[in-house]
């Protein structure tokens, strides 16, 4: 049902089930009487697509019935439209909004509550990389600064080289926190961090190791960004990278739900140096 009359929108829809139910058209699709109601380039298409309802017993009362269903599901889908945006990442960056972009935007208006999930930080090893990292972060970090309120949860991949069986899990969890203050926050106040303790397994306490891999932000339970770029130079910049940012309460709860039922679970645990 959805493709029939898929050049009119929501008002042209309307407007012709008006017609039915004021008796200026009928299902006969007089082409002259569909003229007076939807613009003459349409107007072919819709007495064409008319003729079959007819045909097939349906009366002025079923069509126009039907074309308000019509236009109630394309406002729908109008409106589920303006609320997710493509966000893109790629040497020449057309039409879809950057992803470092939206990514400053959305840690720099939080006011309540900012999680944020990700596989991989920059390991800057010089002082330019090193400011270009902290770059990546110093929206959140300034945020987190002025807001004492702002809660920031991050959930973060903490794992070992496959080879190493002998390190110590919680030497590796002392090297990623000290690391990511020390090369990466330009802020006083640190989010919250959390893992997925089972990237840290050696391959002689299990052969099915497993990561935190999700990308995503969620601002105030009302926004999520979900995305297939980390939180790095390379991801923001220089990769191609995809995802979708909506402005939708229901799937930012959604999205919340899963992390916290995971922490509820102990699946995913306080990171502490």
């Amino acid at each position: 049902m959805s493709r029939l009359l898929e050049g009119l929108g929501p008002l042209e829809l309307e407007r012709l089930a008006g017609a039915f139910e004021s008796g200026r058209i009928d299902l006969e699709g007089d082409l002259s009487a569909v003229t007076r109601v939807v613009a003459r380039e349409l107007a072919e298409l819709v007495a064409r697509e008319l003729r079959p309802l007819g045909a097939q017993g349906l009366g002025p009362r079923g069509a126009s019935v039907l074309l308000r269903t019509l236009a109630a599901e394309r406002r729908a889908q109008r409106a589920v439209e303006e609320r997710v945006e493509l966000v893109w990442t790629d040497p020449e960056q057309h039409s879809a909004r950057d992803t470092a972009v939206v990514v400053r935007g959305l840690c720099a208006r939080a006011q309540r509550d900012l999680l944020l999930a990700n596989y991989a930080v920059d390991q800057p090893t010089s002082d330019e990389a090193r400011a270009r990292g902290q770059g990546l972060w110093a929206p959140l970090a300034r945020n987190m600064d002025a807001r004492p309120e702002l809660r920031v949860r991050m959930f973060v991949n903490v794992g070992r080289d496959w080879k190493d069986t002998t390190t110590e899990s919680a030497a590796l969890v002392r090297v990623f926190v000290e690391r990511f203050v020390r090369d990466l926050w330009p802020g006083e106040r640190l989010p919250e961090l959390f893992h997925d303790p089972r990237a840290l397994l050696t391959r002689d306490e299990t052969s099915e190791r497993a990561c935190m891999h999700a990308k995503c932000i969620v601002v105030d339970g009302a926004e999520v960004l979900i995305t297939s770029a980390n939180f790095t130079q390379a991801a923001q910049a220089r990769n191609i990278e995809a995802g979708l940012l909506l402005g939708d309460e229901a799937t930012a709860r959604r999205v919340i739900a899963q992390f916290e039922g995971l922490l509820d679970a102990g699946r995913l645990v306080a990171l502490s140096a």
